[in-house]
């Protein structure tokens, strides 16, 4: 199987990129698709040759368990603090496993404490996109570069190489 190599970083860890607009539509009925590099975020086209469907997402969750500390932004002293274990995780979002209740919409703050690091990893800013019965979806806002590259590292132990 053939694989497709990010132009701007070199990895093999790349996906089908959910196409959107008419420029993506026309394209891709010239079997010429948008992929994602899931450690630099990196878009690009690349022809294929085949027909393929659609995916629903940008980047591929892999399965982790880390404990988690969610921080709403709005208060001040910090003092609200939701305990849960991390249970995926990709470089634009995670779910956290929880029984507490955090509001759709509510900005927060991250931080997880990886297997692979002694210091925890801090996202500045997250959203919480969706709400469960086990937890919460977040979609990664902000967050430092550093942390970014450690977050990058983890996932290019984790995530397979994609074969098109």
């Amino acid at each position: 199987m053939r694989t497709c190599p990010c132009p701007k970083c070199g990895t093999l860890k790349t996906k089908l990129a959910p196409r959107n607009g008419v420029t993506d539509r026309l394209l891709g009925s010239l079997t010429i698709y948008p992929f994602r590099c899931q450690l630099c975020t990196h878009r690009f086209t690349t022809f294929l040759g085949k027909l393929k469907p659609n995916p629903r997402r940008n980047y591929d969750r892999v399965s982790v368990q880390y404990p988690a500390e969610v921080r709403p932004i709005h208060d001040p002293s910090q003092r609200v603090v939701v305990e849960g274990i991390l249970s995926n995780l990709s470089l634009r979002g995670c779910r956290v496993r929880t029984n507490q209740r955090i509001p759709m919409g509510c900005q927060v703050m991250l931080e997880f404490h990886p297997a692979e690091y002694d210091d925890p990893i801090m996202v500045d800013g997250a959203i919480v996109r969706s709400r469960c019965a086990e937890g919460i979806g977040l979609r990664f806002s902000s967050f430092l570069r550093s942390e970014e590259r450690r977050l990058s590292r983890i996932l290019a132990l984790r995530l397979p190489d994609h074969a098109i």
